[in-house]
């Protein structure tokens, strides 16, 4: 999918002076290959100087990882229920992608009956291999999940991962927020709190514990409703906050503070040092100056 890019000064998203973490992007995709230096330069200038970028099959969880080896910031590694099939044999490939010490979860993984690109016997498969996988190297899992809740819980139930469980890209109700956090889960929300008829999901949102909300822009895709139909990027993440702050009753400031030590805790951030620097601000993933 193609998106417009064009840019004017009103584009420009008004920093929040804490650290934010974007806990889902894919930078390394081409939609990137122009000007990837000043999106991320434009991130760090918006407040959000992390970001997790997550890889969706062999190939992508490379650059993943190479990104975030050159960027200093930090990866996820896995394979995507659509690639299912195609990619079965490649776990061996990830699990030594999951050593490196910029990879910090395995993901995403799931399932996907909505699409059903893959026979769902070979997603079911391959999700438990990345349970597994998980399980074996002591990393949280990033979960995909359509259309495929119930089954999605039951078998993460079946195969405890290593880590903590963060449920990317949530779109469900506050009854479907229940029971992924009775698994303990953490809920990733994006752009889609900001449009119209996402009722259901900004009173999931509002049910949900702060201790337990992520954010994430899923860039390139799910832009929040100010730039909806555009490439989504990392700095845009400050939008979703604004929502995130009205819908909580939270400051931006305060929730911004909860929602980095909540990415520090889900994905175990201040075990790993990226190699950049922090800003001139107090770093809280790392919990010290920079």
């Amino acid at each position: 999918m193609k998106y417009a890019q064009s840019r004017d000064s009103s584009d420009e998203p008004v920093p929040v002076p804490v650290t934010l973490v974007d806990t889902h992007a894919h930078l390394s995709m081409r939609d990137f290959d122009r000007d990837r230096d000043e999106v991320i330069a434009r991130a760090k200038a918006a407040g959000v100087v992390f970001f997790i970028e997550v890889g969706f099959d062999l190939a992508s969880s490379r650059l993943s990882a190479k990104l975030a080896r050159e960027k200093g910031v930090f990866a996820a590694v896995g394979i995507h229920p659509h690639v299912a099939a195609k990619d079965m044999d490649k776990w061996e490939a990830i699990e030594k992608l999951a050593g490196l010490p910029e990879v910090v979860a395995i993901g995403e993984i799931g399932l996907d009956y909505y699409r059903d690109l893959s026979p769902r016997k070979a997603q079911v498969e391959c999700f438990v291999r990345g349970l597994e996988l998980s399980k074996k190297v002591g990393l949280p899992v990033i979960i995909h999940e359509r259309d495929a809740g119930d089954q999605t819980l039951d078998i993460i139930k079946a195969h405890p991962p290593g880590g903590a469980v963060v449920f990317h890209c949530f779109s469900g109700d506050r009854f479907s927020a229940r029971k992924r956090l009775d698994l303990g889960g953490y809920l990733g929300f994006g752009g889609p709190i900001t449009y119209p008829r996402c009722d259901d999901l900004r009173e999931a949102l509002k049910y949900c514990p702060p201790d337990r909300i992520l954010l994430e822009t899923d860039c390139p895709y799910l832009c929040p409703q100010k730039f909806r139909g555009r490439r989504n990027e990392p700095s845009y993440l400050v939008y979703t906050l604004a929502e995130a702050s009205r819908i909580t009753g939270l400051s931006a400031e305060d929730l911004a503070t909860v929602l980095t030590e909540n990415a520090v805790s889900a994905f175990r951030l201040e075990r790993v040092k990226p190699a950049s620097t922090c800003g001139k601000n107090k770093c809280h993933a790392h919990g010290q100056d920079p």
